[in-house]
């Protein structure tokens, strides 16, 4: 019962850190130590087990031991409880996440920065022989991250921020308003065209996800898709959200499949990688930032975060510092754990 319990935290933590801005589900799986464990669950998964639960559906002899032995053979238990633990998180933090957000946003980034700063640990330690070839790929990692995050246009991001608040506030005009129709969604009017671009952007933006440091909501902007992925939502947009939520499913089955084969082969390096992409998160979650609200109290506020600044001498500094050291104390505190534990099994 208790790995049942660590298994579903494990998975609300990942899901926690997808909410957050900047921060990947990745990052948070590799700082939990299970990143290779659901790597390799997510690439056990393929045709054999659509089979095996289709047996079942169809009610064919020897069906239900077939799929048991599907089950265990791509950890689906293991699968099952993180996706719980992922789900609760969304439907549980995502409002109190927003709230922090708005409310305590400079310490909330100071939690998650201590976090991760300590978590890097974890994939270093995994490392059996660090060289040149596991320091170039880190390098290789980290200058990834910092391309992705320095080229951000704030201009667009400002622009963008105004496209959320103007639909909000259409959505709330027309709820205000009787309507005798239902206005077509832009994304439908151009369906035939673009549809195999949201498919592209489901698979990139989940694959982005499953890298530690890589922000898939991030590389949507960059791709310019963001905002009418969101529109869709919004609309309730049957078709682009299926063909997108398509492309997320077969990003995560094909990625997670060459993720877990380069790591077979090139272990150390692709170790060292990953860390890489960790400590270049760092540098999105650096909380002190100038910044510019757009909206009102009607629509709601959008902060776009603007220029790094040098972190002022006040309580709002105070605070974010303690909420770093609450974060990074966590971290030791879990990896001192599993060190004692893991010796215990060995004596």
């Amino acid at each position: 019962m208790a790995a049942v319990f660590k298994t579903i935290l494990h998975g609300f933590l990942i899901g926690v850190a997808n909410i957050i801005p900047g921060v990947s589900g990745g990052s948070m799986a590799l700082a939990l130590g299970i990143y290779k464990r659901l790597i390799a669950a997510v690439g056990n998964f393929g045709l054999g087990t659509l089979t095996a639960a289709l047996g079942i559906v169809a009610f064919r002899d020897g069906a239900k031991a077939r799929f048991l032995a599907e089950w265990r053979r791509i950890d689906g238990a293991f699968l099952f409880f993180i996706a719980a633990g992922g789900a609760l998180a969304v439907v549980v933090f995502s409002r109190v996440m927003v709230w922090l957000l708005e409310q305590w946003h400079d310490p909330t980034y100071g939690f998650f920065s201590g976090l991760i700063l300590v978590s890097i640990w974890m994939p270093l330690k995994m490392i059996r022989r660090f060289g040149a070839v596991e320091g170039l790929s880190a390098v290789a990692g980290l200058g990834l991250v910092l391309v992705l995050t320095f080229s951000a246009d704030s201009e667009q991001q400002l622009g963008d921020a105004k496209r959320k608040v103007e639909m909000n506030r259409a959505q709330v005009e027309q709820a205000a308003t009787p309507q005798t129709g239902q206005a077509q969604s832009p994304i439908g009017q151009v369906r035939a065209t673009w549809i195999a671009f949201y498919f592209l952007c489901g698979a990139v933006a989940i694959s982005a996800m499953v890298l530690p440091g890589v922000s898939g909501s991030f590389i949507m902007i960059l791709m310019g898709a963001y905002f009418e992925v969101l529109q869709a939502v919004n609309d309730r947009d049957a078709l682009v959200l299926l063909v997108f939520m398509a492309g997320c499913a077969a990003g995560l089955l094909l990625f997670t499949r060459l993720l877990k084969w380069v790591l077979s082969r090139w272990h150390d390096p692709t170790v060292a990688w990953l860390a890489g992409l960790m400590a270049g998160s760092l540098a999105a979650l650096w909380p002190f930032r100038k910044f510019e609200s757009v909206g009102d109290a009607n629509v709601g506020f959008v902060r776009v975060d603007l220029d790094w600044i040098v972190p002022p001498t006040d309580a709002n500094t105070m605070w974010t510092l303690i909420a770093f050291f609450i974060g990074s104390g966590l971290v030791a505190v879990f990896i001192k754990y599993d060190q004692a534990k893991a010796q215990k099994k060995g004596d």
